[in-house]
């Protein structure tokens, strides 16, 4: 298998469910909408298993799936699982070891999986990303996570990316939290735009989604 190709604007929405079921379902409005990648998110495969990634490939064939793992250690059958599945593309925490790093970069190569390492809790994250980049990673991506956001909500994590933009050379992907982040996160360069909540949850989430990935294509 070869590596999937990051060419943006590409909307990445996050299934960040607890069972199969709803994420199909979920899968399908984010299908419809126009969605890019389907990704197989952490609570989702927490709960339910790698199977999940399974599901959404054999679902939606002709829609990328991303199993967003966070790897920490012991990444290689995590990589080669992803593939296993029919997944394209697999996370890593830029906070894992370096070891860690090269061994998920290693198992990508062999698998053709694109490995996207997240960002997520860096103390510098442009420093981190470049190190990420010369270790042999595909893609960064800038990552305000859920508990850092109902701590400190007022914080703007979409400024983080023109440090990460202006210091590395593959695509860089922002997560976002609405369709007027994902539009200051393309001005500022960003590649791959991540949604999940609360689009995911909205009273109709095809709706939701396909004015997001509107915006951010015309934008």
């Amino acid at each position: 298998m070869e590596k999937l190709p990051i060419s943006g604007p590409i909307v990445q929405v996050a299934i960040d469910v607890l069972t199969i079921d709803e994420a199909l379902r979920v899968a399908e409005a984010a299908v419809n909408a126009g969605a890019d990648w389907l990704e197989a998110g952490t609570p989702l495969i927490t709960f339910e298993g790698v199977r999940a990634i399974g599901a959404l490939a054999k679902e939606f064939p002709g829609v990328p799936v991303l199993a967003d793992y966070k790897m920490m250690d012991g990444v290689r059958k995590y990589v080669l699982e992803t593939a296993n599945q029919g997944g394209r593309v697999c996370t890593i925490c830029s906070v894992a070891s370096d070891a860690s790093i090269r061994e998920a970069v290693k198992a990508a190569e062999e698998s053709g999986i694109t490995l996207m390492v997240d960002l997520y809790a860096a103390p510098d994250i442009a420093k981190r990303a470049v190190q990420m980049v010369e270790f042999g990673a595909d893609s960064v991506y800038v990552h305000w996570g859920a508990d850092q956001r109902n701590e400190n909500p007022s914080y703007d994590s979409v400024m983080d990316l023109t440090a990460v933009v202006n210091a590395v050379n593959v695509p860089v992907g922002a997560a976002t939290w609405s369709l007027q982040d994902a539009v200051r996160a393309k001005a500022l360069g960003a590649s791959v735009f991540v949604i999940g909540m609360p689009l995911i949850k909205a009273a109709d989430p095809e709706a939701a989604l396909k004015e997001y990935i509107a915006a951010v294509r015309a934008s």
